[in-house]
């Protein structure tokens, strides 16, 4: 999802006078910060046609990988054109630019069925797709002011809209547990962890530009805008077509087992840690301030940068090990086989019982079909 589409009807380029004589202060004309802002999206869309060209190119004869390289290529054009600003900007394109909106709305909705073999799974569910993409376009050409609905029409539409929608990603599931081999679920864990950036973009949208959060006018707002809207255009919203490019072309060039263990691990650690951070400050800040009367005192912070310091290792230990129980399990227990192997192999004398024991850490972690040892 473009940042610009995001943005809706509202110019998100448009700053209040704070801004501009914040602006005005670092040097910055009014011309050289639109052109700034312009240039995230610009190069996503580029992005979007490279990646999807690549597809285009590599598995273009494939029926699957034309339906990807569609989505790549389409997806941001749609996503530009549902802004209600173009029938004032360029009258003559309005139907064709809803008619692109709606065609990659509906493959959009049509990769994320048939991801990651596109094909149906179970067979049946080719019945509630066909379903759902009618309700979809009934909708937009709704949303669109093509066709009139009544306001009660329309909240009736959106109930078994929502529902299929929570029933395809069900069968996903259902397919990712029963259906899917090995390659295709590692194919699954790329499209997802990319998904998962497209929902933390728009959180962090919604926070900023919504404005959820109240940011102060000057030069906090400015910066709140200029980091938000860089880093959703520059990296949140990359991450998509590179993991779905990923799982089409390399699914296995990077282990994405290894990229979500981090982004959880880290995700969490920094939560805890800011969290116990400005809790140490808080309160180190009133107990001294009940001792000594003084409000502020540098203090506090360098005894909670010590904590912080302090905990950072054996808390980001517990935090890896909770989450490879809880995620991992295969690799957590692996480990823990290896680690009973190494202290055996320091304990134990006997040859024959070392080489039973190698050979069952063997097949417990790698589980291959026979295991022998041959000793020169």
């Amino acid at each position: 999802m473009s940042a610009l589409g995001m943005s809706g009807a509202c110019n998100q380029l448009a700053i209040s006078p704070a801004e501009v004589a914040v602006l005005s202060s670092w040097g910055i004309t009014m011309r050289a910060y639109a052109w700034a802002m312009l240039a995230p999206p610009v190069i996503l869309v580029l992005v979007y046609w490279l990646l999807g060209g690549l597809i285009l190119w590599r598995q273009g004869r494939n029926w699957f990988g034309l339906t990807v390289s569609l989505v790549l290529i389409i997806y941001p054009i749609s996503t530009v054109s549902g802004v209600h600003d173009e029938l004032r900007i360029i009258p003559a394109l309005f139907v064709f630019l809803k008619a692109i909106s709606v065609l990659g709305s509906v493959i959009g909705l049509a990769f994320l069925w048939l991801l990651p073999n596109g094909r149906f799974s179970p067979k049946w569910a080719c019945i509630p797709f066909v379903c759902m993409i009618l309700l979809f376009i009934v909708y937009l050409l709704e949303e669109n002011s093509i066709i009139g609905l009544s306001p009660q029409a329309t909240s009736l539409l959106m109930i078994p809209l929502i529902f299929l929608l929570l029933l395809g990603g069900g069968l996903q599931i259902y397919r990712y547990r029963r259906d899917s081999n090995a390659i295709e679920r590692q194919q699954t864990k790329w499209i997802l962890f990319g998904i998962l950036a497209e929902v933390f973009a728009i959180i962090v949208w919604v926070l900023i530009f919504d404005p959820a959060l109240t940011i102060p006018a000057g030069q906090p707002q400015l910066l709140a805008y200029l980091g938000g809207w860089f880093f959703i255009n520059s990296f949140l919203l990359l991450i998509l077509p590179v993991t779905i490019t990923i799982a089409i072309l390399r699914y296995n060039l990077w282990g994405i087992d290894v990229i979500i263990r981090k982004t959880l691990v880290y995700a969490v650690l920094t939560g805890l840690l800011a969290l116990v951070y400005f809790g140490n400050v808080v309160l180190l800040q009133r107990l001294i301030g009940a001792l000594t009367g003084i409000e502020q005192s540098t203090l506090a912070v360098v005894v909670s940068t010590l904590v912080i310091a302090a905990l950072f290792t054996p808390l980001r230990r517990r935090i890896q090990n909770g989450i490879d129980r809880r995620f991992f399990r295969k690799k957590y227990n692996a480990q823990h086989v290896l680690a009973a192997f190494a202290q055996t192999a320091r304990d134990e004398t006997d040859l024959d019982a070392l080489l039973a024991e190698l050979a069952c850490v063997v097949d417990n972690t790698l589980q291959p079909e026979h295991v022998s040892i041959r000793l020169r």
